[in-house]
């Protein structure tokens, strides 16, 4: 075995561990990273259709659909769980893996193995996106697509079958992501740009080929978001489609376009630089066609960072991702395209990008993602699939809620300017919503909530009053907003036999939105909550030992009158 065979197989060999190291950490990072309040959102939606609901008539989105709908027949087999987040998270590491090997296979054909390796290493544990790419979010099919579109297209001529295919991998990002809406815009000016310098510099261009071309590539773009076009008007819901695919995510002055005029000119900046550099490598280069493909991904990529630097209203880290590896495979071609070695300047750099992900997040630290499953075991353990719970964004994920607006960044920027107001209130009492995840509520939901839901695990509110008695069958009045069945238990826990407007109650009631009198055989502390959490194993000692700052406000009191004139005084139900 000579040398340069030996050199080969340890090339390989580092490769393969370095690929399973990679692995486990995505693995890891899987089960351990805290949930980010957007991953139960979507898993609403995945969860939504499954149940045969409606994603825009039926349940809030403000995504288009294909990712969802993808995930749904693994949700529906993996069943209502409280480990179901790191479990799809799990799911999309073959998704994350592909994106991976595509930026493998644009370095490789475009430069070398060499280009090929860096570039993959780089982009798979970049700090920025690597925490972004680890969540389950629509995010995670988005950006493979794109990446996959843009190397089908550069990686040949232009006919028509090639394009077609890049055509159709863009449509289907289109069809899980509106936000290619600018990834397409500046490509298409990155490409405008290169054949204005290619002109310039003398050269033919192969208008018949690309003109040829276009009708198929138009077609592929267009056909994914226009099959669920038709789709959700067979189901009469194509309004309601369009309007949160764009309208809802289209709000004047929120974001940048209200901040500093500077940051409109980082994008006619870069673009001047774009420009520049994309003219000097058009003339030193002895393989033009070949050059053109590299400037064609990497200066769409540029052009789209600094289009979101400049003008994006709502910036994530997640907005990153199609990008990411275009720009590190720009960067290592220019780097490492005509060295024969690596050097320290690429390990230095991996191990800072693996520092700063163990700094930042470390998988051996899981307590957010311990607290989440906890508060949805209990949810699930308390509720049945016919319940109602309450959160902002989906945090029960199997359960409905009673409000159809999900309280993201762009409903609060429309609760807080008056373009959007959800009523929460109202839609509580309307379905007798007996559990609330309190986070994120809107300011005007607080009071409503801290006054008839007591806390219980974490965010988990149940449905529920503390209160005292001063003496002992003396009739004091309980106001009840949220109309449910009701067991009124003792400072121990046990079930008290009192009498509710005048009838006597030794166990759950079912009582009316209004005001009622209650008459107690003691005097002393109470709580009113919700019988079914009792029925099905919740343990009252837990919210008994609840300090008095967070009780809500007792019967008999100047509130509780209040409260009774503003519901007007309803009876007992049978």
């Amino acid at each position: 075995m000579n040398q340069r065979t030996r050199r080969r197989r340890a090339q390989f060999a580092y490769a393969v561990l370095g690929v399973l190291a990679l692995l486990a950490l995505r693995l890891a990072s899987a089960w351990s990273l805290r949930v980010d309040s957007d991953e139960p959102q979507h898993l609403h939606v995945v969860w939504a259709w499954t149940q045969g609901l409606l994603p825009y008539r039926d349940v809030f989105d403000n995504h288009t659909p294909l990712f969802q709908l993808l995930m749904s027949p693994l949700l529906a087999l993996l069943g209502a769980r409280a480990d179901i987040v790191p479990c799809m998270r799990t799911a999309t590491i073959p998704i994350w893996a592909l994106g991976l090997a595509l930026t493998w296979w644009l370095g490789r054909r475009l430069w070398n193995a060499r280009v090929a390796w860096t570039a993959t290493a780089l982009t798979a544990l970049f700090p920025l996106t690597y925490l972004s790419s680890v969540q389950f979010r629509t995010d995670d099919l988005w950006w493979v697509l794109w990446v996959a579109g843009v190397a089908v297209a550069v990686l040949g001529a232009p006919d028509r079958r090639r394009l077609a295919a890049a055509g159709l991998l863009m449509g289907l990002s289109f069809a899980v992501s509106m936000k290619t809406t600018p990834l397409l815009i500046t490509q298409l000016l990155a490409l405008l740009l290169l054949g204005a310098l290619w002109h310039r510099q003398g050269r033919a261009i192969a208008w018949r080929a690309w003109l040829g071309a276009l009708p198929g590539w138009l077609l592929g773009l267009v056909l994914p978001l226009a099959a669920f076009a038709v789709f959700f008007a067979a189901h009469g819901a194509l309004g309601r489609a369009w309007y949160f695919w764009v309208g809802y995510n289209v709000v004047p002055g929120m974001g940048p376009w209200t901040g500093s005029r500077l940051q409109y000119l980082l994008f006619p900046t870069v673009s001047a630089l774009v420009a520049l550099v994309s003219w000097r490598r058009l003339r030193a280069s002895t393989d033009a066609a070949l050059t053109l493909r590299r400037l064609a991904m990497f200066d769409g990529a540029a052009l789209y960072l600094a289009a979101l630097l400049s003008y994006w209203p709502l910036l994530t880290l997640q907005d990153l991702l199609p990008v990411v590896p275009l720009l590190m495979l720009g960067a290592s071609g220019t780097r490492f395209a005509h060295t024969r070695r690596i050097g320290w300047g690429f390990e230095l750099a991996l191990a800072l990008e693996l520092l700063t992900i163990l700094a930042a997040r470390p998988p051996w630290r899981d307590l957010l993602l311990q607290r989440q499953e906890r508060e949805l075991a209990l949810v699930l353990r308390l509720t049945h699939p016919d319940d109602f719970v309450m959160d902002a964004k989906g945090a029960a994920i199997f359960r409905e809620r009673p409000v159809f607006w999900v309280f993201e960044d762009i409903a609060e920027f429309r609760i807080a300017h008056g373009l959007l107001h959800p009523r929460v209130r109202a839609h509580l009492e309307r379905t007798g919503t007996p559990m609330v995840i309190d986070h994120r509520m809107p300011d005007s939901a607080e009071p409503f909530i801290a006054r008839n839901y007591l806390p219980l695990l974490g965010n988990v509110r149940v449905l529920g009053q503390r209160f005292a008695v001063a003496q002992a069958r003396q009739p004091v009045l309980l106001p009840i907003a949220i109309p449910q069945r009701y067991v009124l238990l003792d400072a121990q826990g046990r079930i008290v036999a009192a009498r509710i407007d005048g009838r006597a109650v030794a166990g759950a009631v079912a009582l009316t939105r209004g005001c009622h009198t209650l008459e107690v055989p003691q005097a002393g502390p109470y709580l009113l909550l919700w019988a079914p959490a009792i029925q099905r194993g919740l343990d009252p000692a837990a919210l008994l030992a609840l300090p008095a700052q967070r009780q809500a406000a007792p019967a008999a009191t100047v509130a509780a009158a209040l409260q009774c004139r503003q519901q007007g005084a309803v009876g007992l139900l049978n």
